[in-house]
């Protein structure tokens, strides 16, 4: 008979636990920010182990049992033991003897923490995706100065952390640098420690390779998964007023930290600085990143989109981007809109309006047909966006969704003359047919 044994499933004997114990208590003491609370968790590690709270436990149960008793104690989402072979290996042995492994590429994989940018022409907005975890990385850095010059040139920058767990805070304050001109350093955040002595302030670069976007406006979206760092970078550009933050309460992990090995394979990280606002004492520690704009339930992406189009109605002088910005709010009134009524209500739609633009009537939608010669017919749902406004949903998809239209222009009488169809193009010109189609 073969027994499956596994070394994490070892029971830890008393004088490894004892030494995790006291090795784990000394750690807090020493660097823990706080020595109040410190000292908290230090009674309460020593109050457990007396009391046999940690006797005949497994690695993986041990860890998980001290870290459920410090949070009792004082809860601090960052301070957590945990069983982990390779960190704990990393932090013990020399790097010559840790033999060869295989290679672990997942930040590649995961792009270094950046997921993707998106460029609205029609609203110069520009959405990037950062899941992260904030990587200090060369790889990462050059994968944040891409991502910011594609996003160079557009009016709104929309920075999606909603899932970013946090990382270090040097990428944060990497990208908030690219939102002043090279030179204008901004009091970012300040972190102090136990002993004062090592306070330092956190400043913005004075420089970042590409284009910088002084003018920009800037929206941050946050969720219960911004963590850390970067809680630290929407509560920094908040404070700055360079941001407006949108979406839920961050996760509120506020001091910064490190992993310390401990033994049998377990290690802690260690919560070592408090960081807080510029020339305060006040951070996000427990509290958490509150939105500027909370969204609830609304996606707060979509909540975003609304506020930039708010904006360029009441704001913009570029007339092309106000009839784009229009045209995309328009755009919300089709799921509004009721189809059952649409025959009777543009019967007088159904017909030909030239060798190969046909409108039917088919199954209780009206279709748009496009006819080619040796084709197949293509057929485009007709959905009404306001009164003698259509959208003809699916049409010249390349651009975007629902960007192609149907105007009816009538007479004095009320009766339809003719149609204009127009193409909000992604660079958010609107272009007009040459001729208005007449039914035929």
């Amino acid at each position: 008979m073969l027994l499956n044994y596994s070394a994490n499933a070892q029971t830890v004997n008393d004088a490894d636990k004892h030494e995790i114990i006291t090795k784990l208590a000394n750690q807090l003491v020493d660097v823990y920010p706080f020595p109040e609370i410190s000292e908290l968790y230090k009674q309460a590690l020593l109050k457990n182990e007396a009391e046999g709270h940690y006797n005949n436990l497994s690695e993986e149960e041990l860890a998980s049992r001290l870290t459920e008793d410090l949070r009792k104690a004082h809860r601090d989402v960052h301070l957590r033991v945990m069983r982990n072979e390779n960190t704990y290996r990393d932090l013990t042995e020399p790097r010559s003897s840790r033999g060869k492994r295989s290679e672990d590429n997942s930040d590649q994989r995961a792009n270094y923490g950046f997921k993707k940018v998106e460029i609205d022409g029609a609203t110069s907005t520009a959405y990037i995706e950062i899941p992260g975890p904030f990587l200090g990385s060369q790889e990462a850095f050059e994968m944040a100065a891409a991502s910011m010059n594609m996003a160079a040139y557009s009016k709104y920058i929309v920075l999606d952390i909603r899932h970013n767990p946090g990382g270090t805070g040097q990428m944060g304050r990497f990208l908030a640098s690219y939102f002043y001109n090279p030179g204008r350093e901004q009091f970012y955040l300040n972190g102090f420690y136990k002993d004062r002595k090592h306070d330092e302030q956190e400043w913005t670069y004075a420089y970042t390779p590409g284009k910088h976007m002084p003018d920009a406006r800037v929206y941050i979206l946050t969720g219960r998964g911004t963590g850390s760092a970067s809680e630290g970078f929407a509560y920094a550009m908040q404070k700055l007023k360079r941001a407006t933050i949108v979406g839920d309460t961050s996760a509120g992990a506020g001091i910064a930290g490190t992993f310390v090995p401990l033994k049998n394979n377990l290690v802690v990280f260690t919560p070592f600085k408090m960081v807080v606002g510029p020339n305060s004492n006040v951070g996000w520690e427990g509290a958490g990143v509150i939105p500027d704009v909370e969204t609830g339930k609304e996606d707060a992406l979509a909540a975003t989109r609304k506020l930039i189009l708010k904006d360029i109605l009441e704001n913009s002088k570029d007339t092309l981007q106000k009839a784009s910005a229009q045209w995309i709010l328009d755009n919300d009134g089709i799921s509004a809109n009721p189809v059952g009524n649409l025959k009777s209500k543009y019967s007088e739609l159904i017909g030909k309006y030239s060798s190969n633009i046909i409108i039917t009537y088919t199954k209780g939608n009206l279709l748009w047909n496009r006819v080619e010669p040796g084709k197949p017919v293509e057929s485009y749902v007709m959905k009404e966006v306001k009164p003698d406004v259509l959208v003809i949903t699916g049409l010249n998809a390349n651009f975007g969704p629902n960007v192609s239209r149907v105007y009816i222009n009538r007479d004095a009488r009320g009766k339809m003359q003719t149609l204009t169809r127009k193409t909000l193009l992604g660079n958010g010109t609107i272009s007009t047919m040459a001729q208005p189609l007449k039914k035929i």
